[in-house]
């Protein structure tokens, strides 16, 4: 009777899953969130043209692109078709939901059901790339989830080599954030013959392509790994003393700060949390934790090493592991592992101190608790952000009308760097008006001409005809 209930609530809790994640993505299509990079690419809509492979081989040629083939051509795609409607653009959103599914098959054939759907649920709710859950842009990383997943998949236990190595390859050219987990394929492979062809066949076919192929296809090439990075020591400690930072400081800063906007959720939101955190107690309260002991330490330390591993893709780019921003966007394969590692972990050190079973759910159901609620947080302060913009941009619009100006280089000073530190909407720093090729789109979505008025952050811009100071929703002219 206990194994009927238990069932019934593992189908409602992967059932409330699914809504869940698209409740999220249907929040951020509803408000037409776009912060960020998502500005550029939806500017870039009203100049397609020519016919569909034309088009998709220009999109390809570019420096953001050319190393990304796979996860462009989707992205090309999408974009192609939302010059008709825009709405299509968004579509970009459901490749997150998608991943899950991908994710907890495989989870589910490694530990249980039961487990698949704790490590997925605490996949959705991470604090760790949260771009990657609410920009349609970054369909890339979550490509490359899906396809590093498979990989896995169909080498762990079909030994599939051939399968295997493609679904890798795959997850490279769409995202690289997974390309230093081949050594995780070469541990999980016990002939060294295997070992040696899958090098062979996924480095040999990534080198080949990255160094012949692309600057022969594309014009626009751009070789975005440098290996040579690895020997600037002062790069090296740099980037482990913001890991360091970013899991045992902003992490908690940014559940601490979700806690202060609580007041802010609706109470659909509050329900929903409410309702999948005493689903959690109800589907682990007679889950047999014990059986899977020895499995969940190999899986813990696994999941750790691969972790720190994921952290060595930071070394041989430009980027920097945080969790503020859009720059938080390379922290996909981060995610996937460390929520493997904390969830296997923290039941793995609950079951060595010998808590009983109704314990452990309620532990398991509090956290579930608050991690929803931060990331819902989370989601509002991209809705806020995006809100942000407009009525700044709004307010300019209606300044320039004022002063009767109609062309020109106009700057926005809105201190943004105390703005993002101090805005306690802005959980993780969400992505307002900074960039330059921001501007055009703000323009455009509030009635300024982009191609008369070209907009800049007072940070970014090197001279300026008009100033605007912008402070507590004020927008004042200053020159």
């Amino acid at each position: 009777m206990k194994e009927k209930s238990s069932n019934i609530y593992l189908i409602f809790l992967n059932i409330l899953i699914i809504v869940y994640s698209l409740y999220i993505c249907f929040s951020i299509f509803k408000n037409k969130v776009l912060l960020a990079d998502d500005l550029s690419k939806v500017y870039e809509l009203k100049n397609i043209s020519g016919s569909y492979f034309k088009y998709i081989h220009a999109f390809l040629d570019s420096y953001t692109m050319a190393s990304r083939p796979i996860s462009g051509f989707v992205t090309g795609t999408l974009m192609f078709f939302s010059k008709y409607n825009e709405n299509v653009y968004f579509l970009g959103m459901l490749f997150f939901p998608l991943s899950l599914v991908v994710i907890y098959i495989v989870i589910q054939k490694i530990l249980s059901k039961e487990l698949a759907s704790l490590i997925t649920l605490l996949y959705v709710c991470s604090l760790l790339g949260t771009s990657i859950q609410f920009s349609p842009i970054m369909l890339n990383s979550n490509l490359a989830t899906i396809f590093f997943s498979l990989s896995i998949f169909y080498l762990y236990f079909y030994e599939k080599i051939l399968i295997s190595s493609l679904f890798f390859i795959a997850s490279v050219l769409s995202y690289e954030i997974f390309f230093p987990l081949f050594l995780l394929h070469v541990f999980l492979l016990k002939d060294n013959k295997k070992r040696i062809l899958f090098l062979v066949l996924t480095l040999g076919t990534i080198i080949v392509f990255r160094k012949v192929i692309q600057p022969i296809v594309f014009v626009h090439s751009y070789q975005r790994d440098d290996i040579s990075k690895i020997l600037d020591f002062n790069r090296v400690m740099f980037v482990g003393v913001c890991s360091v930072k970013l899991f045992f400081k902003d992490i908690f800063v940014g559940i601490y700060k979700s806690l202060l906007n609580f007041k802010r959720l609706y109470f659909l939101e509050l329900g929903l949390a409410l309702l999948v955190s005493s689903t959690i107690y109800q589907t682990f309260r007679h889950y047999n934790f014990r059986d899977k002991l020895q499995f969940l330490e190999k899986i813990c330390m696994i999941s750790f090493i691969s972790t720190l591993v994921s952290l060595s893709v930071f070394v041989f780019s430009s980027y920097i592991p945080t969790v503020f921003g859009f720059d938080n966007r390379n922290l996909g394969a981060v995610r996937l592992f460390y929520t493997i590692f904390v969830s296997t972990g923290l039941i793995y050190l609950f079951i060595k101190i010998k808590l009983r079973n109704q314990t452990i759910s309620i532990i398991l159901a509090s956290i579930i608790f608050i991690l929803i609620t931060t990331n819902i947080n989370i989601k509002n302060s991209w809705i806020y952000a995006h809100n942000y913009n407009n009525e700044l941009f709004s307010k300019l619009k209606h300044a320039l009308k004022k002063d009767h100006i109609t062309q020109g280089v106009v700057c926005i000073d809105n201190d943004i760097f105390n703005e993002l530190s101090t805005n306690s909407n802005l959980i993780f720093k969400e992505s307002i008006f900074y960039n330059n090729w921001e501007g055009p789109m703000l323009c455009e979505m509030n009635g300024l001409d982009s191609k008369k008025i070209h907009v800049y952050n007072i940070e970014k811009s090197m001279g300026c005809s008009v100033l605007f100071l912008y402070k507590k929703g004020l927008l004042i002219r200053i020159k």
